[in-house]
């Protein structure tokens, strides 16, 4: 070094000779490394946070964000990064005359360093010049750190050193422990037990191998947990509030103070070593925060799993909005809190969020303060239900004895409630009784401090009515019965459907006069399900007729075994083609000798016949060597199906599809030739798409609706083939369907033929609790409802539609939408925010400031899209040029924006 260098420059110059210096609030690399040659793993964490804390830096020039992961760390590279670490870097002092014993080779740069180590105690020079005779002569400063000597300065600089000396008699628990410098051994036992060093391999140290830059890296980030140094540009404390890209910590003074979140931060829970989201992080657990030099926050630690807040019992006395003050009695004594409105949680015992103005006095409420000064509110629990609202809906249960109702609104969503020991209930101005309300009467109720204290019946469901058939009239839709000696008529709806135990796809056609039946009323009063409850049906399928006199109504048939089942024709059994309903004398001319036919019979009698031209069931084997299809019918027989070397399978979706795309497990349709009977010709198969429900056309009976792909299509419902049903699959209306704000349709295709539009409603809102264990979680929809949702079979849990886990991958204050799949099965969608900046809007369509030529600036908004700043409804004309939002998107449109 020239003389006359000036100490300022001495001591930048010996800085940078540990690569100094890298602007990481500029990069563009991934929020899970601020340097390019840093790879996803073990260590990008641990170099990530003592980058941002100047303890470990990047390089400059040409390794300009770059960190150089696998260099060994040099002697005196070790010293600078330890004195940073204990935070006395500042301390060097370099105008002092500096005198090594000449065995220590030092670059000049270094000595300040190495002397205030020296002075810190934490090198021995003793040691060190034993080590140089120890190493035959290399130079100390440039050789490189090993394991066994960084565990004992490590060690030293978080003060453990008496520690060390006390475990200094014993082995260590590596089998290598007899390679372990035997003045070492205390120092790598400490450091190990604390969980700064880990072996090599469960069972090896390997204490002479160098300290890479990453090594050093991860040894100092662990050992940060015992020592207390107030890095620049770092703040610990409480995290006690998320929303969007803000952060609200209360730090150990008693501030609470709000932070921006940079879009590209590093973010970790407690003890990962993977990124994660700001929203997994546990509420009120310990955090480190470090500033970029923009003064967003670049990197977010939880360092504890235990809560920095205390819970308070006592009851409500008194609160000052004016002052952010509230006063509650604890054992008679009055205590006064403070609270930011602003990050301040309220909620009642149901996890319903309040506002400090729904707060009733008087009532029992949990403090949530924090443990330092127990004077800051951080949350606060009404220790009851603190609803007070009105609705409508339908009841689905009501217990009597334990004053419960349960009630599914207009959108598919149930709530439960208490029931107050005076409620009233009336219908039509009549006072009823609690036992008198019954699933599917159509109520409004009042709730008051979460309790139903009234319940209206604006539409009282009607008991099935169970009578015997005197006439069915297509024309008038409306049936005639008997009950004992009464006569009565009921309409009927369109689509009334018609159960037999044993036969499907029956008809009105099936229905005769002297059956007993069941009648399913809707809420208008109409039949919407008859079933017919005094025949069941049993099946021969692919009998071959032996006989046939059909004038005279015999009819004998050969099973599987070769033996002859005589049958009697009646005037309710039913003649088919293909599904195709025909008379007795049209079936004639198909049912001759030799013809296979599948037959329903009760007793002797016949229910149907059916020329055999098809078969439906579910594929057991596709053998293509032996080119044959194995069904088992809906009825669980079992048929075995031979097909030619080509036949087309028509699958919703494909264009061109042979024998090769029927799969084990598929549901199809097998059509026959019809001649010979006995080879497929085609096979339809039966494939369930889900779609979005566009529009509905009530004059002319038309649903039109969305595939995921974007594409729109239109479905008649003046069909007998295609059937409309609810998610319980009783059938509805399609005005029914237009009022019931459901938007998932699972439509069944047989082949390209839609069959069934199943109706499934979505709910969408914010996570309050979560219980995995009972598969059940509750949440906040828009409209400001607690609803509980609980399922017969663990959800699918998706994220950017990639499937993240079980309801365990759920926190609160999620977004989420629970729908079905195609399937039928339960799917929870978490909705990840995005932060923006308001630009403008319209009634339609939000506006955002752009920050790329190439970003989106438009987003749909949903008709009933919810906007809010914290608890506090607002509307979107409030909004100004430059305001911070976060966006929630489900299928494409805006359904909540907070602000």
């Amino acid at each position: 070094m020239k003389k006359g260098l000036s100490k300022g420059v001495t001591g930048l110059l010996a800085a940078s000779l540990v690569l100094s210096g890298v602007s990481y609030a500029n990069k563009t690399a991934s929020a899970a490394s601020i340097f390019s040659d840093v790879k996803p793993g073990w260590a990008e964490k641990h170099i990530t946070k003592l980058a941002m804390q100047g303890i470990l830096k990047g390089g400059t020039g040409k390794q300009a964000g770059m960190f150089s992961p696998a260099n060994k760390v040099t002697r005196q590279e070790a010293v600078i990064i330890a004195l940073r670490f204990m935070g006395v870097d500042n301390e060097v002092k370099t105008g002092e005359p500096l005198v090594f014993p000449s065995d220590l080779v030092i670059k000049d740069d270094y000595k300040p360093y190495i002397k205030l180590a020296v002075q810190k105690n934490i090198l021995l020079l003793d040691e060190e010049i034993a080590l140089v005779q120890k190493d035959g002569g290399k130079e100390w400063g440039s050789s490189p750190a090993t394991r066994e000597w960084m565990a004992k300065l490590l060690v030293r600089a978080i003060g453990k050193d008496q520690a060390a000396k006390e475990a200094g008699g014993q082995a260590t628990a590596f089998s290598d422990d007899n390679q372990i410098d035997a003045g070492l051994k205390g120092y790598v036992s400490v450091a190990t037990a604390l969980g700064l060093v880990n072996g090599v391999t469960a069972t090896k140290f390997d204490p002479t191998a160098s300290v890479t830059r990453e090594m050093a890296s991860t040894l100092f980030s662990r050992a940060e947990s015992q020592i207390n140094v107030a890095y620049a540009g770092q703040v610990t404390g409480a995290l006690v509030g998320v929303e969007g890209s803000k952060l609200t910590v209360l730090h150990s003074d008693g501030v609470v103070k709000s932070y921006t979140l940079s879009p590209t931060a590093s973010v970790y829970g407690f003890g990962a070593e993977q990124t994660t989201d700001i929203s997994s992080l546990m509420l009120y657990s310990e955090v480190i925060l470090i500033g970029n030099s923009d003064g967003t926050v670049g990197f977010v630690e939880q360092t504890s799993e235990t809560a920095k807040v205390k819970n308070i019992e006592g009851s409500l006395l008194l609160v000052s909005e004016a002052q952010n003050k509230l006063t509650v009695t604890i054992d008679g004594e009055p205590k006064t809190v403070s609270y930011d409105a602003q990050t301040l949680t309220i909620k009642d015992i149901n996890g319903q969020s309040l506002t400090i103005a729904d707060l009733p006095l008087n009532v029992p409420v949990t403090l949530g303060v924090d443990v330092a000064t127990e004077s800051k509110l951080l949350s606060l629990t009404v220790n009851k239900a603190v609803t007070n609202k009105s609705g409508s809906g339908t009841v689905e249960a009501v217990d009597v004895s334990g004053l419960t109702l349960q009630v599914k609104d207009a959108a598919g969503n149930s709530d439960s409630y208490p029931i107050d020991a005076n409620a009233v209930v009336k219908h039509n101005g009549t006072n009823l009784s609690l036992d008198q309300l019954v699933p599917g009467d159509v109520v409004s109720y009042e709730v008051k401090m979460g309790s139903v204290t009234s319940v209206t019946v604006t539409n009282k469901v009607q008991p099935p009515i169970e009578g015997v058939i005197n006439l069915v009239d297509k024309g008038t839709k409306t049936i005639q019965y008997r009950i004992g000696s009464e006569l009565g008529v009921k309409e009927m709806i369109d689509n009334v459907a018609v159960k037999l135990e044993g036969l499907s796809n029956v008809t009105l056609d099936d229905l005769f006069k002297g059956d007993t039946v069941s009648m399913t009323l809707n809420e208008s009063g109409k039949v919407s399900i008859i079933t017919i409850k005094n025949r069941s049906v049993n099946f021969l399928n692919a009998a071959i007729v032996f006989s046939a006199d059909l004038e005279n109504d015999i009819l004998i048939v050969t099973d599987s075994a070769n033996k002859k089942v005589p049958l009697i024709l009646t005037e309710t059994t039913r003649f088919d083609l293909n599904g195709t309903v025909l008379t007795k004398k049209d079936a004639a001319k198909y049912i001759i000798k030799g013809k296979k036919i599948n037959v329903g019979y009760t007793n002797s009698n016949a229910a149907y016949v059916s020329v055999v031209s098809q078969y439906t069931g579910t594929v057991l084997e596709n053998n293509l060597s032996a080119k044959t299809l194995k069904l088992q019918l809906d009825n669980k027989n079992e048929v075995v199906l031979p097909y030619p070397n080509y036949f087309s399978a028509e699958i919703y979706g494909t264009s061109s599809t042979s024998y090769l795309d029927i799969r084990v497990g598929d549901k199809v349709t097998a059509l026959m030739d019809y001649n010979t009977q006995d080879t497929v010709i085609a096979v339809q198969v039966q494939k369930t798409v889900q779609f979005e429900l566009d529009k509905t056309d009530l004059s002319l009976n038309r649903i039109r609706a969305k595939r995921a792909d974007g594409a729109f299509e239109e479905w008649s419902l003046n069909t007998t083939l295609l059937s409309l049903v609810d998610e319980n699959d009783n059938p509805i209306s399609l005005n029914a369907l237009s009022q019931s704000g459901a938007k998932v349709l699972n439509v069944t295709f047989n082949g390209r033929t839609p069959i069934k539009i199943k109706v499934h409603s979505v709910t969408y809102g914010r996570v309050t609790s979560v219980n995995a264990a009972a598969n059940s979680l509750e949440l906040v929809t828009n409209a400001g409802t607690t609803v509980t949702k609980s399922f017969a079979a663990a959800p699918s849990v998706v994220r950017n539609n990639a499937v993240v886990g079980s309801l365990s991958s759920i926190k609160s204050d999620d977004r989420i939408e629970v729908r079905v799949d195609e399937s039928d099965r339960p799917v929870i969608e978490i909705v990840q925010g995005i932060s923006k900046k308001y630009l403008n809007h319209n009634s339609s369509t939000l506006f955002v400031a752009r920050t790329s030529l190439n970003e989106n600036n438009t987003y749909d908004l949903h008709p009933q899209v919810y906007v809010h700043q914290g608890t506090k409804t607002i509307l979107l004309s409030e909004m100004k040029n430059g305001d911070a939002l976060t966006l929630f998107i489900v299928r494409g449109k805006v359904v909540e924006i907070a602000k």
